[in-house]
């Protein structure tokens, strides 16, 4: 039995291409329905090796084609197994008696023909089976038993040799509308005629999902599920080039003249359609309609290439076979010329030819360019004079008028464009309302309707402007019929005509109006949307004797005598005025965007204006994609224990191996593909287990939940310093309180966020296009932003770079880690410590002025340098050579702050005797400061970048708010009277048809919360008052705008910590405990508000529903922050001698013990012994340069000089000039220099050279190679550390450890922090003691 299904199955392949003209082979099949390779065996399989009842075959993009290839499969040859192959289309057959004949007809081989009076299949006896599914089924009967040409069973025939029908019914789901009660008999036809051995497979193809019309209470079996895939870019083009192929096919056995499909113009219609592709697809994937508009327009592209070779060759014959007279193609150069020649004709035949406004003959005639007018002129917008709309009937042109207008007006301006009284001097036509004068206008920031795109409307609506707009224009020009009374007698009554509902829904078949609710729904009118465009309207206006005058109501009809000179663009419509007034929001009237590209028009309808966006986000939105599926909260909770908990059990150890959020963006994708793949499509209390594919809207969704509370949450460090430091172990509440609040109350900003951060255009969130091009890569999605480059696609190219990126890093991170702190000078002076502090870059202790690795995760400790832009990533390193390199330098050689006892560049404090300060000996037995002690110990030293860094800090506090306060003032004072809807923004406009998150959720959220922080402050004895809580509130509010802004536009945050310590440490001093929660809640509530502002631009730019979303990052980030002290006291109740430098397994706490460190720099000691008149860091008040708080005023003068500066000179770099010099180094220490030269080195390559000169593969590229550099890493750390350093207590390779190339870094004085200046024996730098 095996082997005969093996022998039906290579026999029902074999003869699969039959119709073909030439060659019966797969491959020719293959070749004209690319895509589907994988496919055709499996139907083949399936519907030849066993009779398979019911097969349910879903194709949302081309079902067509996929019914053209089913024909060709089960029409086969004579010699394959007799299969009966009937194919219906369920549209056409629209009642139970037409659907039997069609299908009796076509089983029996049967023609309806006028010769024999459209007779249908008559059967042995004559009979009709047509009167019910009995009759049907006797029908079907009577088609096994009957002879078909000689093949009837007879005697000698096996059961293998049996008849087998299959039955094809296309576009399936009309079978719900039309006749929903034949479903349940066609699924069970094979059921319902077993007892009469009757062989029938039936197949539905539908674009939509099973679960869409699947009948209720389990009445049919589930089918076997077949789900096409979406072509490719590549099978598009390949199907086009199969129609020219075929094409020129016809055209050389039919020895014609015409050589527009000649086989040498191949290559040339490559290129061609592979640009249609890239100019339509946006609009529309369907392969035939990309086939119809390339063929409309193939031949005026063409022609000027012909009509070159013919000027060169006029004797030549045609010769289709290329032996003599081949045509010479135009070089690459006069290809693009032609290709930017015609983009605009495409655009325009996509408009016509799409929604059938007329036919592709018609219009190729109408349009036929003459390629001797200037490319200029050719390159304007089409108008409505090229539009032909002669062939549509009166009656649909008034139909799609009114739905024009009912797309484009708001509902409460039609009593105002439309009402009419009785009164007949109302009855009149209205003269448009004469403008108001000058003074009085008030000019409104508003963008028109026709730019934020139609809206739906009813169909009641529709009917009564279509009625106003007859009784109103066209009662005059009909022929008035004398039993028509009155004149608007004939309007009332054209209304009521059925073919005014028929011509609705002909041009909703057209898709010259989309009907957006579903057929079967009953309560409620029918809506629907208008499909054609403005330029569309007016043609149909011009054809009418329309003119467009104003706004309100722009298509009223002309003069008779103005008849003849009707031009829709001589008139200056109201909407265009409005239009003119709005500014987009980058424009430089509301401040100078760097990043804003001024070689693009700044006014997009389309696209983002931004070359950034446009490259990484589709503009593109589905919204009936499944977003919150069941797949999605169960793996999105999944990752939000796993990773949490992993990093936090890691956090506590070092050295560290963090999840990142790009290894479960990596892995949620097979995971949700195999979910998709093997999960019964069935429901559980009504939620689907399987709802389909995978979309990238889940896939979003998911690793959002995964990242959002991925990381250790800040408070946990308070919770472990309590633990070790003070010897405060509160109970789970407290812990629980603490982190919530915390972790949520920057959540609840969001409502302000939202408008100033995440609609605008400006906020590109340079991040977060990183991932917005991973996952467009992971889903093969196509959009015009990627460029028309050619060569390797995106998805193939991160698969290379990845696989390089995860095996280098084994040289970096394991075999020769030399690369990675390539700090080369100083192997060659080993022992010299001035060269050190100069050269080094091993352990932070040196100025990197060596400045090469070969180390990705040390040029992305600071964000990939791919995805910040450059002029920014310019300002980061400008401050860096300014402040590090040279001031830095200058005060560690002059010995300020007795710097040159310690290292250049340390992580820790250090006393007078040149060990790590030990804050034990300054502390009381209750976790106090100790005032006699610290005056016999030692005051605190720190090296001259830890100083560096908290000036530097200081200044962009300051720095931050005043740029702001010059440069987007008036950005964020427009922006707050400004809706979702009315962004210059294509994807703020498609985001605006998602309900928005409402302001009182965030209030509420705010309140919980703030009530959990008032709680946790008050019960447990933390020492912090409320209004200190209040206070640091306020900071993170007040900087939670303008700091945003700039990480928005730059990629590079601006952090609150050290300010924050210096308001507590002045206001509390000597509590330590209230210090850290200061902190946190000032720092933190602005961090996470950013970190919940960049997912919300994630989701914006991904078309994620912001409510939906909204609930996935609170619940996700209370699992997560609940799992991660989970965790923590897991670890602290069961890991004995948890964070103590001793450690056998490495578990010492190295960031708590910086935190705490802090706690008493900050809360013990107090910034008042520290920085304040007199102080070891401001201790001549003359020489006020060396006073640390003078880089407050720094920061404040330094933006008004610049804006001063740039008045003077508009064109100037100082334009670029930005606070990110100040807080851009914020990270060092720990980062060094070589986190930040090389950095801005692979920045100025690709950010700037690359992006110059080769934009087309940067357009392409960039953002996929970002990705794929940190996905890499990512993955070949977890691996190195889990494979190769965590078995066996790191033994594995112990040799390999210790050799040169992991150790030379760590032998130098660099290495080991050697200070220029050493004390011998017992000696102690500094103030004399006591007189700190």
């Amino acid at each position: 039995m095996h082997k005969r299904c093996l022998r039906r199955v290579s026999k029902s392949v074999h003869c699969i291409a039959m119709p073909l003209d030439e060659d019966n082979s797969p491959s020719q099949l293959f070749e004209q329905f690319p895509g589907y390779k994988k496919f055709v065996p499996h139907i083949t399989s399936v519907t030849s090796s066993f009779v398979l009842p019911f097969l349910y075959i879903t194709d949302r993009y081309n079902p067509r084609i996929t019914a053209s290839l089913l024909d060709q499969i089960y029409h086969n040859s004579e010699d394959c197994p007799p299969t009966r192959f009937a194919h219906i289309n369920a549209t056409a057959c629209f009642t139970a008696r037409l659907l039997y004949d069609t299908v009796l007809n076509a089983l029996a081989g049967w023609e309806v023909a006028w010769e024999n009076g459209c007779r249908n299949w008559p059967g042995e006896d004559g009979k009709r089976y047509n009167d019910s599914i009995d009759s049907f089924l006797q029908g079907l009967r009577n088609l096994r038993d009957k002879s078909w040409e000689g093949k009837a069973r007879g005697n000698g025939r096996t059961v293998d040799e049996e008849p087998m029908m299959v039955l094809l019914v296309e576009r399936a789901e009309r079978l719900k509308d039309n006749l929903p009660d034949l479903i349940v008999p066609l699924i069970r036809l094979a059921e319902l005629v077993s007892g009469s051995q009757v062989k029938i497979t039936t197949i539905f193809l539908s674009s939509a999902r099973w679960e869409d019309i699947k009948p209720p209470l389990g009445a049919s079996p589930d089918p076997y599920f077949i789900d096409i895939d979406p072509p490719s870019k590549q099978d598009t083009i390949d199907s086009l080039i199969f129609e020219f192929r075929s094409t020129s096919t016809t055209q050389a056995h039919a020895s014609t003249q015409d050589k527009t499909y000649h086989p040498s113009l191949l290559p040339l219609y490559e290129q061609y359609v592979e640009h249609v592709y890239n100019v339509c697809s946006l609009y529309t994937n369907d392969i035939q309609e990309l086939q119809y508009i390339a063929a409309a327009r193939w031949p005026g592209f063409v022609k000027p290439v012909l009509q070159e070779q013919s000027e060169a060759n006029v004797d030549g014959d045609p010769d289709f076979d290329g032996t003599c007279n081949k045509l010479t193609l135009p070089a690459s150069d006069g290809r693009m010329r032609l290709l930017k020649f015609f983009t605009p004709s495409l655009t325009a035949a996509l408009d016509v030819l799409y929604p059938r406004l007329t036919n592709a003959t018609d219009w190729a005639l109408a349009n036929d360019t003459d390629t001797h007018a200037s490319e200029e002129a050719q390159c304007q917008p089409n108008t409505e004079g090229s539009i032909i709309v002669d062939h549509l009937p009166r009656m649909s042109k008034f139909i799609l008028l009114a739905a024009f207008l009912a797309s484009t007006n708001p509902v409460k301006s039609d009593m105002r464009m439309f009402g009419r009284g009785a009164d007949k001097q109302k009855r009149r036509r209205r003269k448009s309302a004469s403008p108001k004068k000058a003074g009085a206008q008030t000019i409104v920031a508003k963008v028109s309707q026709r730019l934020l795109g139609p809206v739906v409307f009813p169909l009641d609506r529709l009917l009564a402007i279509l009625g106003a707009l007859l009784e109103e224009n066209d009662v005059e020009n009909r022929p008035h019929e004398p039993y028509f009374e009155l004149p608007g007698e004939h309007t009332d009554m054209e209304l009521g005509r059925v073919h005014v509902y028929a011509a609705i829904t002909e041009l909703t078949s057209m898709r010259a109006l989309h009907r957006t609710t579903a057929v079967e729904k009953l309560e409620g009118p029918p809506m629907y949307k208008c499909g054609i465009s403005f330029w569309v309207a007016g043609a149909l206006a011009k054809d009418l004797q329309f003119v467009s005058e104003s706004a309100a109501f722009p298509l009223q009809l002309l003069p008779v005598n103005s008849k003849s000179s009707a031009n829709v663009e001589s008139e200056a419509t109201e909407d265009q005025q409005v239009d003119n007034h709005v500014q987009p929001f980058s424009s430089p009237t509301d401040f100078d965007d760097p990043n804003l590209d001024p070689s693009h028009d700044t006014e997009f309808d389309d696209e983002s204006p931004y070359p950034e966006v446009r490259s990484a986000v589709a503009n593109t939105d589905d919204p009936s994609i499944d977003v919150t599926t069941l797949r999605v909260w169960v793996l999105g909770l999944a990752w939000a224990i796993i990773m949490p908990g992993v990093n936090q059990f890691f956090f506590f150890r070092y050295p560290s191996v963090p999840i990142t959020g790009i290894v479960a963006q990596l892995l949620s994708f097979p995971i949700g593909r195999v979910c998709a793949a093997y999960l019964p499509r069935k429901k559980v209390f009504g939620i689907s287990l399987n709802p389909g594919p995978f979309t990238i809207k889940e896939h979003v969704l998911i690793t959002i939940m995964a990242s959002v509370g991925a990381t250790s949450a800040y408070a946990t460090d308070i919770i472990a310093v309590q633990r070790v430091f003070y010897n405060q172990k509160f109970n789970f509440s407290y812990q629980w309180f603490l982190v919530m609040s915390t972790q949520l109350m920057g959540f609840s900003t969001g409502g302000i966020t939202r408008r100033f951060l995440v609609s605008p255009p400006s906020m590109i969130w340079p991040a977060t296009l990183v991932s917005c091009a991973l996952f467009n890569t992971l889903h093969s999605e196509q959009y015009a932003g990627i460029g028309q480059l050619g060569g390797l696609s995106r998805e193939r190219f991160f698969v290379y770079v990845f696989t390089s990126a995860f095996l280098w890093y084994f040289f970096p991170g394991y075999l020769f880690m030399a690369l990675s702190w390539f700090s080369w000078v100083t192997w060659i002076w080993p022992d010299d410590p001035v060269v050190s502090q100069l050269f080094g870059t091993s352990y932070v202790h040196g100025m990197g002025m060596s400045v090469i690795t070969f180390d990705w995760a040390q040029i992305a400790y600071n964000g990939s340098p791919l995805a910040t832009p450059w002029w920014a990533t310019a300002n980061v390193i400008i401050g860096f050579v300014i402040f590090y390199w040279i001031v830095t330098p200058i005060l560690y050689f002059k010995n300020t702050w007795y710097s040159l006892y310690m290292p250049i560049s340390s992580r820790t404090s250090f006393d007078n005797t040149q060990n790590t300060y030990n804050v034990t000996r300054i502390l009381t037995s209750e976790g106090t400061f100790n005032a006699t002690a610290y005056k016999e110990y030692s005051p605190i030293f720190i090296p001259t970048t830890f100083v560096m860094s908290y000036g530097l800090s200081f200044a962009s506090i300051t720095a931050t708010i005043v740029h702001c306060y010059i440069h987007f003032r008036k950005q964020i004072w427009y922006q707050a009277r400004r809706s979702l809807g009315e962004q210059a923004d294509i994807h703020a406009r498609l985001m605006s048809r998602y309900p928005q998150v409402p302001e009182w959720w965030y209030l509420s959220l705010f309140a919980f919360m703030f009530a959990l922080g008032v709680i946790s402050i008050e019960i447990w004895p933390t020492e912090m008052p409320v209004w200190a809580f209040v206070i640091a509130l306020l900071i993170a509010f007040t900087y939670v705008i303008p700091c945003g802004m700039i990480q928005a536009i730059t990629n590079q945050q601006v952090g609150l910590n050290v300010i924050t310590e210096l308001i507590i440490g002045y206001s509390l001093p000597g509590k330590p405990v209230a210090m850290m929660l200061f902190k946190t809640f000032g720092y933190i509530t602005m961090t996470q508000a950013l970190i919940f502002t960049s997912d919300f631009k994630l989701g914006h730019y991904m078309k994620i529903p912001p409510r939906k979303m909204f609930w996935c990052q609170i619940v996700a980030t209370i699992v997560a922050g609940t799992a991660q002290l989970g965790v923590q006291s897991w670890m602290f109740s069961i890991i004995p001698d948890m964070c103590s430098s001793t450690q056998k397994d490495g578990f010492t706490c190295p960031s708590m013990e910086v935190f705490g460190t802090a706690s008493i720099f900050w809360g013990v000691i107090g910034p008042e012994r520290l920085f304040s008149s007199g102080q070891l860091y401001h201790r001549d008040v003359t020489v006020t340069l060396l006073a640390v708080l003078v880089f407050f005023i720094i920061g404040t003068v330094s933006p008004i000089m610049g804006w001063l500066a740039m008045k003077r000179y508009p064109n100037s770099f100082i334009r670029y000039m930005n606070p990110l010099i100040f807080s851009g180094t914020y990270r060092i220490p720990p980062a060094s220099a070589l986190n930040y030269v090389p950095w801005a080195l692979v920045g100025f390559i690709f950010q700037y050279v690359i992006r110059r000169r080769n934009f087309a593969w940067w357009t392409k590229y960039n953002y996929v190679l970002s990705a794929a550099l940190d996905a890499g890493l990512a993955v070949s750390v977890i691996f190195i550390f889990f494979v190769l350093q965590y078995p066996e207590n790191g033994s594995i390779g112990e040799k390999l450890q210790h050799w040169w190339g992991n150790t030379v870094f760590n032998t130098t004085a660099d290495g080991m922090g050697t200070p220029v200046r050493q004390l011998q024996g017992l000696e102690t730098f500094g103030p004399s003691i006591g007189s700190w």
